[in-house]
């Protein structure tokens, strides 16, 4: 462990239990995954786009968008 962990490890131990807890839950949440890849969110907006250019999908007006006169 580097010199900049041990630290941080030995600040995280010197908390109170309630604070060492909630560290420890959000350390472990940043571990799940959150979603989708990098290169998932690329191809699925790649296709997107793709579908907007063919006119596959008309996308959305400004007023659909942000609301106004219909």
């Amino acid at each position: 462990m580097a010199s900049t962990s041990t630290h941080l490890a030995e600040e995280a131990l010197a908390l109170p239990p309630e604070q060492r807890r909630q560290l420890a839950l959000l350390l472990v949440a940043s571990l799940e995954t959150n979603g989708p890849s990098d290169d998932e969110l690329k191809r699925l907006l790649q296709s997107r786009l793709n579908d907007l250019r063919s006119g596959q999908d008309r996308g959305l007006s400004f007023n659909e968008v942000f609301g106004g006169p219909e």
